[in-house]
């Protein structure tokens, strides 16, 4: 093989695997699947799409390797086929921060709306906080930032009395577009906390 056939031969393999993620079900797919093991029904559900149409797009995820399952007794669970992809996701947001003023928008016009305050660890080194986990327990445990406390979102207002309430609260869920950690920002506020969100993305970029 010449240079020239390994250029074409590569560039077309990897076209094809950002083919299979440029869909907004897919990518989406791609997020949940890489917080840990899910079957078709809990992707359908956190999704909100059909069973079937779910499963199709996993397919074409499992085609061109994004995906892999395995099976526990009658039930198939979707996991990611490498630790790239994680990386992959992140810095695909990454970049459609930095670039596209309409992605930058979206999300600093939620946060605004919302008034949630973020932070960044940066902007944290001075400080005593806690690091707090709000997704669910099996997602936790299948991987979570060093130090997190991990407190699901449907559990933190039977829950309150596990903070310290004279401490900084930095929540965190499955990424930038994921609003568990919003919403308990909003609940523990309302309760008296001092609660930020962590930001996933670099915002001091510029587009």
């Amino acid at each position: 093989m010449n240079s020239i056939s390994l250029k074409e031969t590569s560039y077309s393999i990897l076209a094809d695997i950002a083919k299979a993620i440029g869909h907004p079900h897919r990518l989406e797919l791609l997020e949940l699947v890489a917080q840990g093991p899910k079957s078709v029904d809990t992707l359908a559900r956190e999704a909100r799409m059909s069973f079937a149409n779910t499963s199709q797009h996993l397919q074409r995820l499992k085609q061109f390797k994004l995906v892999k399952t395995k099976r526990d007794f009658t039930t198939i669970y979707y996991t990611i086929a490498d630790d790239s992809i994680p990386m992959l996701i992140k810095y695909l947001h990454q970049t459609g921060f930095n670039l596209s003023q309409d992605f930058k928008h979206t999300l600093s016009s939620y946060r605004s709306n919302e008034l949630i305050k973020t932070v960044s660890f940066e902007e944290l080194e001075s400080q005593e906080y806690i690091l707090l986990d709000v997704r669910e327990e099996t997602e936790f445990n299948f991987g979570h930032r060093q130090g997190a406390l991990n407190i699901p979102h449907t559990k933190i207002k039977s829950s309150l009395t596990k903070l310290d309430k004279s401490k900084l609260i930095v929540a965190y869920c499955r990424g930038e577009l994921c609003s568990y950690a919003d919403t308990v920002v909003q609940k523990l506020t309302d309760a008296g906390f001092n609660a930020v969100r962590l930001k996933d993305i670099l915002m001091t970029k510029s587009a």
